[in-house]
């Protein structure tokens, strides 16, 4: 069943990139928020392992010193506000819509979109309850823990390994909730317990699909890590050559950071759109053997 239910969510994907679309348009703010947090812990492990290095705060500085020669810095303050409202909004109802979705593909990408707002408020709770068990929130704060010097603590290892299998019971045990949640109107403590009872029920295969995203969030962040380098790389070499002030490297640079951001996003929504069809295709699969 495990390599069946891969199969069809790659041919889903394939056959019907209106999937992709959809994810496209609804986890455009978290991505770029995904990306924040990557170039602030990048940022952080320069600053402490390479002192004389290019660091992404000064490229930082650079691009906000820019903004505001050309009085479009209250712009940018504004639309990084927007990104936080609509980062809390949209990706709750982006990712029921996903569900939606793959569960009537006649119905437009509107109609699944405006359908499943309603289901905003149960989202956003369940979002807000696993946050804490992410693999990328324990990831963050593995790498905080790391910088701080803090991880030979014996009390430190102790609660990080309570942590790390915490993350991967729940990854495990809770995937199906948020499908249980958009399809069948259920509260969220009641989506969890069912979810993960069919979980548990079948933990072989849910390991298994939990071992697959946890193997491609690994080399998601990995080329996350690489185009963060890029434009780090084209500022550090500007510098170097002291050509930084020069219209035509601006100009460059710029066009690289955004056709990067652009593909960051697209990588972003293919990665996360997978997630969602395999978990939904699981869980239908499951359901119908019961």
């Amino acid at each position: 069943m495990f390599k069946e239910i891969l199969q069809s969510s790659v041919r889903v994907l394939l056959e019907r990139p209106k999937i992709i679309r959809l994810a496209f348009l609804t986890l455009f703010c978290f991505s770029i928020v995904r990306l924040y947090y990557i170039i602030y812990y990048f940022n952080n492990i320069l600053i402490w392992k390479y002192e004389g290095w290019v660091q992404i705060s000064d490229a930082l500085m650079y691009f906000i010193t820019t903004l505001n020669e050309h009085h479009a810095l209250l712009t940018v303050i504004i639309a990084v506000l927007v990104i936080i409202v609509w980062y809390l909004r949209l990706y709750p109802i982006g990712q029921a819509s996903v569900v939606y979705a793959l569960h009537e593909p006649k119905n437009s990408n509107m109609t699944s979109f405006m359908k499943w707002m309603n289901r905003f408020f149960p989202m956003l709770e369940y979002w807000g309850l696993s946050i804490p068990f992410w693999l990328f929130t324990f990831a963050t704060v593995l790498i905080r823990v790391y910088l701080m010097e803090i991880y030979d603590n014996i009390v430190v290892q102790f609660m990080i390994w309570i942590w790390w299998i915490t993350v991967i019971l729940a990854t495990m045990l809770w995937q199906y909730a948020e499908i249980i949640i958009a399809l069948e109107w259920c509260p969220v403590f009641d989506a969890i317990k069912k979810s993960t009872k069919v979980a548990a029920s079948n933990i072989v295969l849910s390991f298994k699909l939990m071992l697959v995203e946890l193997i491609l969030l690994l080399r998601f962040f990995i080329i996350w890590a690489i185009i963060v380098w890029i434009p780090l790389w084209l500022v550090y070499i500007a510098v170097w050559l002291d050509i930084l002030d020069n219209s035509f490297v601006e100009g460059v640079i710029w066009i690289v950071c955004w056709a990067l951001l652009l593909v960051l996003w697209y990588i972003n929504c293919i990665i996360e759109a997978f997630f969602i069809t395999y978990w939904y295709k699981a869980y239908m699969a499951l359901t119908k053997k019961e």
